[in-house]
């Protein structure tokens, strides 16, 4: 299965309530490796739709000036069943301290800007792919270290011996989400 039709799964696994965002003509606008030992790769995406915000997002939006710092938001763990076929956790461990070793390097934060950049973010090493992905058309900005959390976390707890095979972390209010697969 490609990596845009594990996106559109999980995507549609977010909200029965919110209909699931698409990525149409899907681009990378620049891939690299990052990490101390550059063995990890990140590719920056773009679609050509803008993603449509939730409605509590609309909200926000007229509250904040673009950015959104959305560093230290709540997000809910969703692990995908049944088991078979997750990542390594020790390899997702890779990524994991790639991501603070470029927080320290590079900076602490990243913006996902769906209407001029990126909406998705991607990485891979070995069997671990993480990626994250906005679902509103203003800029959000997130901690590298926070997403080097949610990789450990959700590749030691939505692994095999709990019966999945990866999982995501979803925004509480359904901005964005972090999800852990096999790549």
């Amino acid at each position: 299965m490609n990596f845009l039709s594990l996106l559109a799964v999980a995507l549609s696994l977010v909200s029965a309530t919110v209909a699931a965002p698409s990525c149409n003509d899907k681009k990378t606008l620049s891939q690299a490796y990052i990490g101390e030992s550059k063995d990890v790769s990140i590719e920056y995406l773009h679609c050509s739709n803008i993603i449509h915000p939730v409605p509590e997002a609309i909200e926000l939006k007229k509250r904040q000036t673009p950015p959104v710092d959305v560093c230290g938001a709540a997000c809910t763990t969703n692990c995908f069943v049944p088991t078979g076929g997750g990542p390594d956790p020790n390899e997702c461990k890779v990524i994991a301290d790639a991501l603070l070793y470029d927080s320290e390097a590079i900076g602490a934060l990243f913006t996902l800007d769906p209407a001029t950049t990126t909406s998705l973010i991607a990485m891979k090493y070995n069997s671990c792919e993480t990626f994250i992905t906005s679902q509103v058309t203003y800029p959000l900005q997130y901690c590298r270290n926070d997403w080097s959390t949610l990789v450990n976390y959700i590749a030691v707890n939505c692994q095999s011996t709990e019966n999945a095979h990866g999982g995501n972390c979803v925004a509480a209010d359904q901005r964005w989400f972090i999800q852990v697969q096999h790549s």
